[in-house]
């Protein structure tokens, strides 16, 4: 009679403890249960304090990095529509967040720019995710911290549309 080997303790989901099987291999899988963790973490850490969502704190942040970025710039990083670029940028406009400036070399194109208060929230915004995010991966070395960040980025820039 033989006998089949009992799973280890890793090969079950973290949460219902359900076996996993072969979505153990599976990138997007992984990804996703990560992403659980790192968005309730995003919620209260960010969320929460400073009212704003995740595109819309990646959007100031990007916009703040990128001098005079323009909204199909930010669609195309985002892999998101220019109506649902409109939207989140309306929302941050409202909020005083960000003003739409005429371009200098072409007055039919507009661009962002972050206010002072936006630059302000989105210093706050980013310290604290970091700290979220550190916490979230205290099991993991410094080392294996960076080489995650630098696998991830690797596998994005697959990323050609």
């Amino acid at each position: 009679m033989s006998s089949t080997p009992k799973p280890t303790p890793d090969a079950f989901t973290p949460k219902a403890r359900l076996e996993e099987g072969g979505l153990r291999d599976v990138l997007g899988y992984q990804l996703a249960q990560a992403s659980i963790l790192t968005n309730l973490g995003f919620v209260r850490a960010v969320g929460k304090p400073t009212h704003l969502g995740q595109v819309e704190f990646t959007l100031l942040h990007l916009i703040k990095q990128n001098t005079a970025v323009t909204p199909s710039k930010l669609a195309q990083a985002l892999s998101v529509s220019m109506p649902a670029i409109t939207v989140w940028m309306g929302k941050l406009e409202e909020r005083g967040l960000i003003t739409r400036q005429r371009s200098h070399t072409d007055r039919r194109s507009r661009h962002f720019e972050v206010t002072a208060d936006g630059e302000a929230l989105v210093s706050q915004a980013m310290a604290a995710v970091l700290a979220e995010e550190s916490q979230l991966l205290d099991q993991l070395s410094a080392a294996e911290r960076a080489m995650l960040l630098e696998l991830l980025r690797k596998v994005a820039r697959q990323r050609t549309t």
